[in-house]
Protein backbone atom coordinates (compact mmCIF):
# COMPACT_ATOMS: atom_id res chain seq x y z
CA UNK A 1 0.00 0.00 0.00
CA UNK A 2 0.80 3.45 -0.14
CA UNK A 3 2.21 5.77 2.85
CA UNK A 4 -0.37 4.97 5.45
CA UNK A 5 -0.85 8.58 7.73
CA UNK A 6 0.83 10.07 10.86
CA UNK A 7 -0.82 8.14 14.22
CA UNK A 8 -3.46 9.78 15.75
CA UNK A 9 -4.65 11.81 12.10
CA UNK A 10 -8.69 11.64 11.81
CA UNK A 11 -10.07 9.77 9.34
CA UNK A 12 -13.33 11.84 7.30
CA UNK A 13 -16.39 11.25 8.98
CA UNK A 14 -17.53 11.11 5.41
CA UNK A 15 -15.24 7.95 4.38
CA UNK A 16 -16.27 6.19 7.47
CA UNK A 17 -19.86 6.33 6.73
CA UNK A 18 -19.24 5.07 3.33
CA UNK A 19 -17.38 2.29 4.34
CA UNK A 20 -20.14 1.36 7.10
CA UNK A 21 -22.49 1.38 4.24
CA UNK A 22 -20.11 -0.32 1.46
CA UNK A 23 -19.79 -3.39 4.93
CA UNK A 24 -23.93 -3.42 4.69
CA UNK A 25 -24.35 -3.25 1.16
CA UNK A 26 -21.65 -5.50 -0.30
CA UNK A 27 -22.55 -2.91 -3.66
CA UNK A 28 -20.08 0.21 -4.40
CA UNK A 29 -22.93 1.48 -6.43
CA UNK A 30 -25.65 0.74 -3.27
CA UNK A 31 -22.84 2.45 -1.00
CA UNK A 32 -22.43 5.68 -2.89
CA UNK A 33 -26.31 6.10 -2.88
CA UNK A 34 -26.62 6.28 0.44
CA UNK A 35 -24.36 9.34 0.31
CA UNK A 36 -25.48 10.50 -3.00
CA UNK A 37 -22.57 9.56 -4.44
CA UNK A 38 -21.60 7.61 -7.53
CA UNK A 39 -20.18 3.80 -7.90
CA UNK A 40 -17.10 5.64 -9.25
CA UNK A 41 -16.63 8.15 -6.82
CA UNK A 42 -17.50 5.52 -3.85
CA UNK A 43 -14.77 3.38 -5.36
CA UNK A 44 -11.79 6.30 -5.78
CA UNK A 45 -12.75 6.86 -1.93
CA UNK A 46 -12.94 3.87 -0.97
CA UNK A 47 -9.54 3.39 -2.77
CA UNK A 48 -8.31 6.55 -0.92
CA UNK A 49 -9.17 5.58 2.18
CA UNK A 50 -7.51 2.14 1.94
CA UNK A 51 -4.44 4.29 0.88
CA UNK A 52 -4.67 6.85 4.11
CA UNK A 53 -4.78 3.75 6.45
CA UNK A 54 -2.72 1.33 4.82
CA UNK A 55 -4.58 -1.81 4.99
CA UNK A 56 -7.25 -3.91 2.53
CA UNK A 57 -9.81 -3.29 4.00
CA UNK A 58 -12.50 -4.80 1.53
CA UNK A 59 -12.23 -8.31 -1.03
CA UNK A 60 -13.49 -7.17 -4.09
CA UNK A 61 -12.79 -10.58 -6.15
CA UNK A 62 -16.33 -12.34 -5.31
CA UNK A 63 -19.65 -11.31 -6.74
CA UNK A 64 -20.64 -8.76 -3.99
CA UNK A 65 -17.60 -7.03 -1.94
CA UNK A 66 -17.10 -8.24 1.42
CA UNK A 67 -14.52 -7.16 4.11
CA UNK A 68 -11.09 -8.21 5.11
CA UNK A 69 -10.16 -9.63 8.64
CA UNK A 70 -8.58 -6.41 9.02
CA UNK A 71 -11.62 -4.41 7.35
CA UNK A 72 -13.90 -6.38 10.15
CA UNK A 73 -11.65 -5.08 12.71
CA UNK A 74 -11.85 -1.24 11.35
CA UNK A 75 -15.63 -1.34 10.05
CA UNK A 76 -16.50 -2.57 14.10
CA UNK A 77 -14.34 0.88 15.60
CA UNK A 78 -15.74 2.82 12.36
CA UNK A 79 -19.31 1.90 13.78
CA UNK A 80 -18.36 3.19 17.55
CA UNK A 81 -16.37 6.68 16.56
CA UNK A 82 -20.09 7.57 14.31
CA UNK A 83 -21.96 6.56 16.97
CA UNK A 84 -19.75 8.65 19.57
CA UNK A 85 -19.99 11.68 17.54
CA UNK A 86 -23.62 11.39 16.95
CA UNK A 87 -23.69 11.35 20.59
CA UNK A 88 -21.10 14.84 21.51
CA UNK A 89 -23.75 16.26 18.84
CA UNK A 90 -26.77 15.69 20.32
CA UNK A 91 -25.29 16.17 23.56
CA UNK A 92 -24.36 19.31 22.82
CA UNK A 93 -27.77 20.63 20.94
CA UNK A 94 -29.20 19.38 24.69
CA UNK A 95 -27.00 21.40 26.83
CA UNK A 96 -27.68 24.54 24.34
CA UNK A 97 -31.49 23.80 24.21
CA UNK A 98 -31.95 23.62 27.93
CA UNK A 99 -29.45 26.12 29.13
CA UNK A 100 -31.00 27.32 32.83
CA UNK A 101 -30.14 30.47 34.13
CA UNK A 102 -29.52 29.66 38.10
CA UNK A 103 -29.77 33.04 40.03
CA UNK A 104 -27.00 32.78 42.76
CA UNK A 105 -26.64 35.95 45.23
CA UNK A 106 -23.51 36.73 46.52
CA UNK A 107 -21.93 39.12 49.00
CA UNK A 108 -18.39 40.62 48.18
CA UNK A 109 -16.53 38.46 50.41
CA UNK A 110 -18.16 35.21 48.63
CA UNK A 111 -17.40 36.22 44.84
CA UNK A 112 -13.65 36.15 46.26
CA UNK A 113 -14.20 32.83 47.85
CA UNK A 114 -15.97 29.41 46.13
CA UNK A 115 -17.79 30.77 43.02
CA UNK A 116 -14.93 30.63 40.72
CA UNK A 117 -14.25 26.89 41.34
CA UNK A 118 -17.97 26.12 41.28
CA UNK A 119 -18.59 27.84 37.49
CA UNK A 120 -15.67 25.78 36.31
CA UNK A 121 -16.51 22.35 37.10
CA UNK A 122 -17.30 20.17 34.07
CA UNK A 123 -20.50 18.82 35.78
CA UNK A 124 -22.01 22.75 35.96
CA UNK A 125 -20.93 22.92 32.68
CA UNK A 126 -22.03 20.27 31.18
CA UNK A 127 -25.77 20.57 32.29
CA UNK A 128 -25.76 24.24 30.98
CA UNK A 129 -26.23 26.45 33.62
CA UNK A 130 -25.98 29.85 33.26
CA UNK A 131 -25.51 32.12 36.90
CA UNK A 132 -26.86 35.42 36.76
CA UNK A 133 -25.72 37.44 39.83
CA UNK A 134 -27.14 39.37 42.53
CA UNK A 135 -24.85 41.00 43.83
CA UNK A 136 -26.71 42.89 47.16
CA UNK A 137 -27.01 43.32 51.07
CA UNK A 138 -27.60 40.15 52.51
CA UNK A 139 -30.62 41.17 53.81
CA UNK A 140 -31.87 41.56 49.68
CA UNK A 141 -30.28 38.35 48.90
CA UNK A 142 -32.53 36.66 51.08
CA UNK A 143 -35.78 37.86 50.37
CA UNK A 144 -34.77 36.84 46.95
CA UNK A 145 -33.95 33.33 47.69
CA UNK A 146 -37.70 33.36 49.76
CA UNK A 147 -38.95 34.87 46.42
CA UNK A 148 -37.70 31.99 44.08
CA UNK A 149 -35.65 35.02 42.67
CA UNK A 150 -32.03 33.28 43.25
CA UNK A 151 -31.70 29.45 44.12
CA UNK A 152 -28.25 29.51 45.97
CA UNK A 153 -26.71 32.25 47.94
CA UNK A 154 -23.04 32.66 49.14
CA UNK A 155 -22.52 34.87 52.26
CA UNK A 156 -20.20 35.02 55.26
CA UNK A 157 -21.98 34.84 58.41
CA UNK A 158 -23.86 36.06 61.07
CA UNK A 159 -26.24 33.71 58.71
CA UNK A 160 -30.21 34.21 59.12
CA UNK A 161 -32.40 31.77 61.15
CA UNK A 162 -35.23 30.10 58.76
CA UNK A 163 -37.04 26.45 59.17
CA UNK A 164 -36.21 25.87 55.75
CA UNK A 165 -33.39 26.82 54.65
CA UNK A 166 -30.19 24.57 54.54
CA UNK A 167 -27.00 25.53 54.62
CA UNK A 168 -23.20 24.31 54.15
CA UNK A 169 -19.99 25.91 54.85
CA UNK A 170 -17.89 26.08 51.35
CA UNK A 171 -14.74 27.74 52.18
CA UNK A 172 -12.34 28.66 55.00
CA UNK A 173 -9.81 30.93 55.37
CA UNK A 174 -7.08 32.30 58.04
CA UNK A 175 -6.28 35.96 58.43
CA UNK A 176 -2.98 37.62 56.73
CA UNK A 177 -1.70 41.03 57.42
CA UNK A 178 -2.27 43.68 54.82
CA UNK A 179 -0.05 47.04 54.78
CA UNK A 180 1.27 49.75 53.49
CA UNK A 181 4.92 48.65 51.33
CA UNK A 182 6.72 51.43 52.89
CA UNK A 183 6.56 49.37 56.66
CA UNK A 184 6.48 45.59 54.56
CA UNK A 185 10.14 46.91 53.85
CA UNK A 186 10.68 46.53 58.09
CA UNK A 187 9.94 43.11 58.35
CA UNK A 188 8.32 39.77 57.03
CA UNK A 189 5.87 38.68 59.06
CA UNK A 190 3.28 40.81 61.03
CA UNK A 191 2.13 40.51 64.50
CA UNK A 192 -1.37 41.44 66.17
CA UNK A 193 0.19 43.65 68.90
CA UNK A 194 2.15 45.53 66.24
CA UNK A 195 -0.90 45.90 64.23
CA UNK A 196 -2.80 47.51 67.38
CA UNK A 197 -0.38 50.05 67.88
CA UNK A 198 -0.91 51.59 64.61
CA UNK A 199 -3.69 52.96 62.36
CA UNK A 200 -6.49 50.35 61.27
CA UNK A 201 -8.56 49.92 58.32
CA UNK A 202 -11.88 47.55 59.00
CA UNK A 203 -15.10 46.61 57.14
CA UNK A 204 -18.59 48.40 58.08
CA UNK A 205 -19.96 46.60 61.22
CA UNK A 206 -23.02 47.18 59.00
CA UNK A 207 -21.90 45.15 56.34
CA UNK A 208 -20.00 42.74 58.20
CA UNK A 209 -20.58 42.07 61.78
CA UNK A 210 -18.53 39.24 62.70
CA UNK A 211 -15.52 40.04 61.25
CA UNK A 212 -15.67 43.88 61.83
CA UNK A 213 -16.10 42.59 65.80
CA UNK A 214 -14.04 39.71 65.37
CA UNK A 215 -10.80 41.84 64.26
CA UNK A 216 -11.25 44.54 66.59
CA UNK A 217 -11.47 41.56 69.18
CA UNK A 218 -8.54 39.67 68.35
CA UNK A 219 -6.24 43.26 68.29
CA UNK A 220 -7.73 43.91 71.86
CA UNK A 221 -6.53 40.97 73.18
CA UNK A 222 -3.11 42.17 72.87
CA UNK A 223 -3.96 44.56 75.61
CA UNK A 224 -3.64 47.62 73.10
CA UNK A 225 -6.79 49.53 71.94
CA UNK A 226 -6.50 49.88 68.82
CA UNK A 227 -6.91 52.54 66.75
CA UNK A 228 -9.77 52.30 63.71
CA UNK A 229 -8.57 55.17 61.17
CA UNK A 230 -10.99 54.14 58.62
CA UNK A 231 -13.99 52.16 57.69
CA UNK A 232 -14.61 50.41 54.34
CA UNK A 233 -17.71 48.88 52.77
CA UNK A 234 -15.93 45.99 50.79
CA UNK A 235 -12.65 43.96 50.82
CA UNK A 236 -11.73 45.99 48.74
CA UNK A 237 -12.02 49.18 49.72
CA UNK A 238 -10.18 47.65 53.03
CA UNK A 239 -6.84 47.19 51.05
CA UNK A 240 -7.54 50.29 48.58
CA UNK A 241 -7.10 52.31 51.61
CA UNK A 242 -4.09 50.33 53.00
CA UNK A 243 -2.15 50.94 49.83
CA UNK A 244 -2.79 54.77 50.23
CA UNK A 245 -1.18 54.22 53.18
CA UNK A 246 -3.94 54.77 55.64
CA UNK A 247 -3.48 51.96 57.87
CA UNK A 248 -3.18 48.44 58.26
CA UNK A 249 -5.66 45.90 57.94
CA UNK A 250 -6.60 42.22 58.91
CA UNK A 251 -7.87 40.40 55.61
CA UNK A 252 -8.69 36.49 55.01
CA UNK A 253 -6.16 35.58 53.56
CA UNK A 254 -7.78 34.01 49.83
CA UNK A 255 -9.12 37.73 49.92
CA UNK A 256 -6.06 39.21 49.69
CA UNK A 257 -4.16 36.67 47.73
CA UNK A 258 -6.89 37.62 44.97
CA UNK A 259 -7.09 41.77 45.62
CA UNK A 260 -3.62 42.40 44.85
CA UNK A 261 -3.26 46.09 44.90
CA UNK A 262 0.10 48.11 44.39
CA UNK A 263 1.22 49.88 47.29
CA UNK A 264 -0.53 47.10 49.50
CA UNK A 265 1.28 44.30 50.70
CA UNK A 266 0.28 41.21 52.31
CA UNK A 267 2.22 39.68 55.07
CA UNK A 268 1.98 36.36 57.04
CA UNK A 269 0.12 37.24 60.52
CA UNK A 270 2.23 35.22 63.79
CA UNK A 271 -1.14 34.10 65.23
CA UNK A 272 -2.91 33.31 62.26
CA UNK A 273 -3.76 29.89 63.81
CA UNK A 274 -4.92 30.82 67.10
CA UNK A 275 -7.42 33.13 65.32
CA UNK A 276 -11.03 31.83 64.33
CA UNK A 277 -10.83 30.76 60.18
CA UNK A 278 -13.39 33.29 58.06
CA UNK A 279 -15.72 31.31 56.54
CA UNK A 280 -18.04 31.22 53.47
CA UNK A 281 -21.56 29.36 53.47
CA UNK A 282 -23.66 28.74 50.93
CA UNK A 283 -28.00 28.76 51.65
CA UNK A 284 -30.64 27.50 49.65
CA UNK A 285 -34.42 26.42 49.99
CA UNK A 286 -35.42 22.55 48.70
CA UNK A 287 -36.44 22.38 45.67
CA UNK A 288 -39.16 20.18 43.63
CA UNK A 289 -37.31 17.05 42.72
CA UNK A 290 -36.59 16.59 38.64
CA UNK A 291 -36.57 20.00 38.69
CA UNK A 292 -33.46 22.29 37.41
CA UNK A 293 -33.05 23.56 40.47
CA UNK A 294 -32.74 20.10 42.35
CA UNK A 295 -30.17 19.37 40.12
CA UNK A 296 -28.03 22.35 40.87
CA UNK A 297 -28.34 22.33 44.35
CA UNK A 298 -27.26 18.47 44.08
CA UNK A 299 -24.51 19.53 42.10
CA UNK A 300 -23.02 21.86 44.23
CA UNK A 301 -23.70 19.61 47.37
CA UNK A 302 -21.78 16.68 45.41
CA UNK A 303 -18.88 18.97 44.67
CA UNK A 304 -18.51 20.23 47.76
CA UNK A 305 -18.65 16.77 49.64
Amino acid sequence: MADSPKAGTPLPAESLALAIALADTGNLGDAGATLGIGKRTAAARIAQLEREIGVVLFDHGGKAVSLTRAGEVFIAEARLSLAAAARAARLARDVAERAETIGIGVTDDAMLGPLAELFADPAWIEAGFQPRLLHAPLDVQMAALAGGEVLLVFAAPPLPAHPRIQHRQVATSRWSAVVPDAEARLRKTASLSNLARKPFVVLERERAALAHDGVLAALQATGTQPHVAQVAEDWAGVIAMVALGLGSALVPSIVAKRLAVAGATVLPLVEAEDLPPWTISCLWLPQPAGTAGAEAIALMKARLG
